[in-house]
């Protein structure tokens, strides 16, 4: 038996590419929406607590009926106020001593011993926005960009949205970096292509459009945008076999390396249509974009990303990878949120 021979004076390393940021690296995130619960979690007059950012938040219907993220610890000795009820008044009561905070600024507004209210016993408040049945928060002082539309008014389609029954064990950006993976649409999904998306691929400050025309294995003829907003919200309008529809997946943050994924799923009803047969359809095309994401799932419960040899064929993503790197990212809710 002969061992092979590894010439000793030239050692093996591995090519590895400029670090992208991990999601809580310096203790920062990317500054973007992230879904936070369904709507359908919030109670009409009650407190949902969500593990949010590598801490904990609470939401909400202030007095008015608006959803409301806030920080979820009292700011006396930190209970978590998830724990405790809204009043009469509208206020988040916590259980632990009665201090009470409004639940729409989320200021003190009450101490049950009489004392003063200190002047900085506010909650941390999250710009936040209900759309498609997912309340989403946004990470930083002020929005850098609006949660995207459909081609179509919401008021005029039939429309669904869940979460996936599992977390996954990556950031966010990972899932999305499967959109500008071209290689990864032909080689694993087998899509053959129609377009050319490498030149079709265009890029704004935060977001970036990735057009695809393609057959897929099964047959279905897809006429796509996917778009990534952001670095975890994927949203994509386009027609299957000349049908319009829509199909979004938004990532939230439980805590750093986890991907908490929601979907939203949506067409417009046909002339002529009943609503059981728009829900075929929708029934359709989930099952359809369930069967492609279930083929990358096996996948991202092993891999450990590192961008290293590209090459020509991975230029969009490439690009992608440099988004992700100055993409600017901040925790101003830090201090409240452990």
């Amino acid at each position: 038996m002969t061992a092979t021979q590894v010439n000793d004076a030239v050692p093996q390393r591995r090519l590895k590419g400029r670090e992208i940021p991990a999601e809580g690296d310096g203790g920062v995130f990317s500054e973007t929406w992230f879904p936070v619960c369904l709507s359908s979690d919030v109670p009409a007059r009650g407190v949902h607590g969500c593990d949010f950012l590598d801490g904990r938040v609470i939401v909400s219907r202030d007095r008015h009926g608006e959803v409301r993220v806030l920080s979820a610890y009292c700011l006396h000795v930190g209970a978590d106020l998830s724990i405790g009820e809204v009043t009469d008044a509208g206020n988040i009561r916590c259980a632990f001593h009665g201090w009470e905070y409004d639940s729409e600024s989320g200021r003190c507004a009450y101490l049950p011993s009489g004392d003063p209210v200190p002047p900085r016993a506010s909650l941390y408040r999250f710009p936040t926005m209900e759309r498609y049945g997912i309340v989403f928060a946004f990470n930083g002082r002020e929005p850098r960009f609006s949660i995207p539309d459909f081609d179509h008014p919401e008021a005029s389609l039939m429309l669904r949205s869940g979460t996936f029954p599992d977390r996954f064990l990556v950031d966010p950006w990972v899932i999305c970096a499967n959109t500008p993976d071209l290689l990864h649409i032909t080689e694993l999904h087998r899509f053959d292509m129609h377009n050319d998306p490498y030149e079709d691929a265009t890029w704004q400050d935060y977001s970036a459009t990735f057009p695809i025309h393609a057959t897929t294995p099964a047959g279905p003829v897809l006429d796509i945008r996917p778009e990534i907003h952001g670095t975890n919200l994927f949203h994509q309008n386009g027609t299957v076999d000349g049908r319009w529809f829509g199909w979004s997946t938004w990532m939230g943050i439980p805590t750093p390396g986890e991907s908490a994924v929601f979907y939203t799923i949506c067409a417009q009803p046909e002339p002529g249509e009943t609503p059981e047969q728009t829900a075929e359809f929708l029934d359709y095309v989930l099952k359809l974009e369930m069967s492609i994401a279930s083929e990358d799932v096996p996948i991202f419960a092993s891999m450990r990303y590192t961008p290293g040899n590209l090459t020509r064929g991975d230029r969009v993503l490439a690009r992608f990878f440099e988004y992700l790197r100055t993409f600017p990212r901040s925790h101003p809710s830090a201090d409240f949120l452990k």
